[in-house]
């Protein structure tokens, strides 16, 4: 029998080392016909400093090729969701999607235009990077990039979001409109939660039983 794989997506200011990661990583262990990774997208702080979103797609599908990896399924949180829409939309060969407080598009961190240029002017803007534990000056290469990703794409695989209603980082409304959008491939499940969704991980997984596995 083929072994499938499961990549999980982290969020912006998160790593290969999150709560949801040992979390999966640990219930994973006792399906031996799946490879969970738990890709670390920043594993510096330089690597922080210059993030885009088109550098994570690339590097996702390096990782994706370095590793032989096939029959995939994804788990995208928060901006790991937008990863996973676009290298799925992009390459193709993804089964299913679990996506978690997904931002299905760019959102300019939801700064203001005025906000906007001061970062623009700077060149970079301290941002706090929870995995690091410190402030890391973001290029500005990251909102000039972002604005390629606007518009959401199409699902080029079927779809979970679970979001929860009281998502200040990440508006739930989006989500509701991007499943009414494409109601045969995307089904969303709302939760009463915030952004981080840590405190539902046992509801989630069984998402990742019944959904990705």
């Amino acid at each position: 029998m083929e072994k499938g794989t499961i990549i999980l997506l982290h969020g912006f200011t998160s790593s290969g080392q999150s709560t949801k990661a040992q979390y999966f990583r640990e219930k994973l262990k006792a399906f031996p016909q799946v490879e969970f990774h738990a890709i670390d997208f920043n594993p510096t702080p330089a690597d922080f400093e210059h993030v885009t979103t088109t550098g994570r797609i690339n590097r996702l599908r390096q990782y994706v090729l370095d590793h032989d990896l096939g029959n995939i399924s994804i788990i995208g949180s928060s901006y790991g969701g937008l990863i996973a829409l676009h290298y799925a939309h992009r390459f193709g060969r993804v089964e299913k999607m679990l996506l978690l407080a997904p931002g299905l598009t760019w959102l300019s961190w939801g700064l203001s235009e005025k906000e906007l240029e001061q970062w623009e002017k700077a060149g970079a803007a301290p941002v706090f990077h929870h995995a690091f534990e410190q402030e890391i000056p973001v290029r500005y290469d990251l909102q000039v990039d972002g604005l390629r990703y606007l518009e959401p794409v199409p699902p080029a695989a079927p779809i979970t979001i679970i979001h929860g209603h009281n998502d200040k980082t990440v508006p739930i409304e989006p989500s509701r409109a991007y499943a009414a959008d494409f109601p045969h491939s995307v089904r969303l499940i709302e939760v009463e939660a915030d952004h981080d969704l840590n405190g539902h991980l046992d509801f989630i997984w069984g998402h990742v039983e019944s959904f990705l596995l």
